[in-house]
């Protein structure tokens, strides 16, 4: 029998590089996968779907920028007779909407009801729903040998070495989509995995200091290994020199950092205990560690007012921030600013394939929805003035301030294909019918 995997096209990144790097999802449901399955993976960010009848399953992954496509693909299938599975947090968040395009959703995490699932389909008993009841602790390795094979991506693999989070931020759907507990894994479970992952690493927990104690154990794992990687952690990490250390220690060569609160904010403000005039000199000392920091910017909220571009181009450019990315608020369903916006009547579209962060979908407060977004195409091109293109879907930026690689090595790496592919693909169909 034969799985077909698909990881549909997630709209306009202005990033290049971004599409280069596999995903986590795929590679997971692929180990999960009993080896009397053959497993093809198609990843629409870097090559093209030729959807024909060449499956006797298929799966796919979606993020709600991606739900539109991801609808295209299973209705083409499913005319073909062939049954659609979708899965992944938009099917999460937004259940009775997937279950029109799809012969079975998995709403949660999958590792708990995947087997179930491809046993209830040699059966010919396939469910509508299959929903995780218990929390997942330790996930199988990811198979990124089936994932990545002649695929052309950066050495780089994701890793997750927690789920869950019990914040609750307004504009966050992380605890609808895993709970609001937090769950370290096992270490060894950990240790394992990092032997079996690339050069470069990818630690894609929101955020690595939420339990800085605990992902400590981690990154002590990582001071023994060549691996460099990148991860999420808020700005309060610059007045923490043991976590500082900790990360440098560890082959940590970047951090991303959500920026956007302290741009509108008062001097004496304090946000996430961390004095607003603080964030030039907390910038500085992750630097001291010889950390780079890509910063992350979304405009659209309420107290963003007509020149919030424009401080938030000065500020980044005043602290050398090595690679910025803009966004555009998005309230994700689920997410308390979803439903605080639904409430008030600001939402312009519920349609879910827009909420991409590069789209206003909502009636910003102090300005138009044409003035957020002609702000946030100015962003970008005044930071990137050098490596900015236009394109027919938005800005294109070519750069590596913030990958351990050269550029160069890249190219010799990759060939030329991970400026071509894009290119290319912003002006073809992405998707061929036989």
């Amino acid at each position: 029998m034969k799985l077909k995997l698909i990881y549909p096209e997630w709209g306009h990144f202005p990033l290049l590089y971004r599409r280069f790097i596999p995903v986590l999802g795929p590679a997971t449901i692929a180990a999960l996968t009993p080896d009397e399955w053959e497993i093809e993976f198609i990843d629409e960010r870097i090559e093209t779907l030729n959807i024909q009848n060449d499956a006797d399953l298929v799966g796919i992954s979606l993020m709600t920028s991606q739900a539109l496509r991801a609808y295209e693909i299973s209705s083409a299938y499913r005319a073909l007779g062939i049954p659609v599975i979708l899965g992944g947090v938009h099917v999460s968040l937004a259940p009775e909407e997937a279950t029109a395009y799809a012969d079975a959703i998995i709403i949660g995490e999958a590792e708990e009801v995947w087997i179930k699932l491809l046993d209830d389909f040699k059966k010919n008993q396939l469910k509508k729903i299959y929903k995780c009841t218990r929390p997942v602790l330790n996930p199988p390795l990811p198979r990124w040998d089936i994932i990545c094979s002649g695929k052309g991506y950066l050495p780089m693999n994701a890793l997750q070495i927690s789920r869950g989070c019990p914040v609750n931020c307004e504009m966050c759907s992380v605890p609808q989509s895993f709970g609001t507990d937090f769950r370290m894994r096992d270490i060894n479970s950990l240790h394992k995995e990092l032997d079996a992952s690339a050069k470069y690493l990818f630690i894609v927990n929101d955020n690595l200091y939420l339990s800085k104690r605990r992902s400590g154990e981690f990154l002590n794992l990582l001071k023994d290994s060549s691996k460099e990687w990148v991860g999420l952690a808020p700005l309060k990490i610059g007045e923490d020199k043991w976590f500082l250390e900790l990360l440098m220690k560890s082959h940590c060569w970047a951090m991303y950092i959500d920026l956007s609160p302290w741009i509108s904010a008062g001097l004496n403000e304090v946000i996430d205990d961390v004095q607003v005039k603080k964030a030039g000199e907390y910038i500085s000392r992750i630097r001291e560690y010889n950390i780079k920091v890509i910063a992350s910017f979304v405009f659209g909220f309420d107290h963003d007012e007509k020149d919030i571009f424009e401080k938030t181009v000065s500020f980044a450019k005043k602290h050398e921030i090595e690679e910025v990315e803009f966004h555009i608020l998005t309230p994700y369903p689920m997410s308390r600013l979803y439903e605080r916006l639904k409430s008030q009547g600001r939402l312009i579209t519920d349609k879910f394939s827009e909420y991409t962060t590069s789209q206003v979908v909502f009636k910003p407060a102090k300005m138009t929805p044409d003035e957020l977004y002609e702000g946030y195409i100015s962003a970008w091109k005044e930071f990137y003035a050098d490596e900015y293109e236009d394109s027919s879907n938005g800005p294109m930026i070519r750069t590596f301030r913030c990958f351990p690689m050269k550029k160069d090595d890249v190219i010799q790496f990759n060939g030329e294909r991970w400026v071509e592919a894009v290119f290319k693909r912003e002006n073809t169909n992405k998707c061929i019918e036989n």
